[in-house]
């Protein structure tokens, strides 16, 4: 799923992720934050102006953890032609809304 990028990608970055596809999709449109985005199966792709985004999930997996199985994704995301500031503004708001408490 994660092969070798094409050359306009100015940034990538991979996360293994303890998520379903379920939840990914439920929390999506809190990702995009109102931009134009289209999906094709385990591929999102996010347009703003001349730059886009695409995010491509892997195969749904489960971790154990003794008795408890977790649900485990790789997320890949590919930035192209955005700026800096776009990719840790985004990363951002990407790791918030996934970010869950403990305790």
């Amino acid at each position: 799923m994660c092969c070798d990028a094409p050359k306009d990608i100015t940034r990538r970055v991979v996360k293994d992720m303890s998520l379903s596809h379920a939840d990914f999709f439920r929390v999506l449109p809190g990702i995009v934050n109102a931009a134009a985005y289209d999906t094709h199966g385990n591929v999102v792709r996010i347009h703003k102006g001349r730059s886009s985004i695409e995010i491509r999930l892997s195969a749904e997996h489960s971790r154990r953890l003794s008795a408890l199985r977790l649900p485990s994704t790789r997320v890949e995301l590919l930035f192209h032609n955005c700026t800096d500031e776009t990719v840790a503004e985004f990363l951002a708001n990407f790791d918030l809304r996934f970010r869950r408490g403990g305790g």
